[in-house]
């Protein structure tokens, strides 16, 4: 009675409140679902501090989704990623989407790496030089071994693939890509061995032949030959 006194209308008043409900009801319910996630991630230990983390999204300045994760907290977890970027990723978003965590059982990851060849080259020589070039580096496991393979014949070269595994990703996987492409590319060179490059074949047509494709038509051969003899 005293609000219909002051001249406020009541139904107007019921809608926003109700408005206003709602809109708090939808903030405080995705809160909540990341406090039940955070909950759920400390009870079932599938993320902890210092576990290597591929997720949805991104992270940073990175647009690989890839970080380690530094923190857990009640809404969110905080992932490093390798620019040095702390990122705060919500709860919710690593309990609803696929997560790899590379170190949940077993830290050991086997990394690929594909070497183009040229068709000059003897494709045995090529593969235990690859394997030569993987031999020495601190941080590739010798169990399981490394192994190299022919995996298919390309239009310029053969490609061939050498696997190995390391048991620290934590440490970066780039940086171990990185030294062994450097150690094939110095054993290839002292071999003799090629990598080859990608060509491209260019063919300049006559304008007779330009002209009939022009029109949209492709003249034989005799035609071309009495069209130029005309010109």
């Amino acid at each position: 009675l005293g609000i219909n006194a002051a001249g406020v209308d009541v139904t107007t008043l019921n809608v926003l409140t109700g408005a206003i409900g709602l809109g708090l009801g939808f903030g405080l319910q995705a809160i909540a679902s990341n406090f039940v996630s955070g909950f759920v991630l400390l009870m079932d230990k599938s993320i902890k501090p210092g576990d290597v983390i591929s997720f949805t999204g991104h992270t940073g300045t990175s647009t690989e989704n890839f970080g380690w994760v530094q923190e857990l907290r009640g809404r969110y977890v905080v992932v490093r990623d390798r620019d040095g970027v702390e990122t705060l990723v919500p709860n919710q978003n690593l309990i609803t989407n696929s997560v790899i965590n590379w170190s949940y059982s077993d830290q050991r990851v086997r990394i690929r790496l594909p070497v183009m060849v040229s068709y000059d080259d003897d494709p045995e020589i090529a593969l235990k030089l690859l394997f030569e070039a993987v031999q020495h580096h601190p941080r590739i496991l010798r169990e399981p071994p490394p192994v190299t393979r022919l995996m298919g014949f390309e239009d310029y070269g053969m490609r061939l693939e050498v696997r190995f595994w390391i048991a620290d990703p934590m440490n970066g996987v780039n940086n171990v890509r990185s030294d062994v492409n450097r150690a094939i590319w110095r054993i290839f060179r002292d071999h003799g061995v090629k990598i080859p490059v990608a060509q491209r074949e260019l063919r300049m047509m006559q304008p007779a032949v330009a002209r009939s494709i022009t029109r949209g038509q492709v003249s034989a051969p005799q035609d071309i030959e009495r069209d130029e003899m005309a010109d």
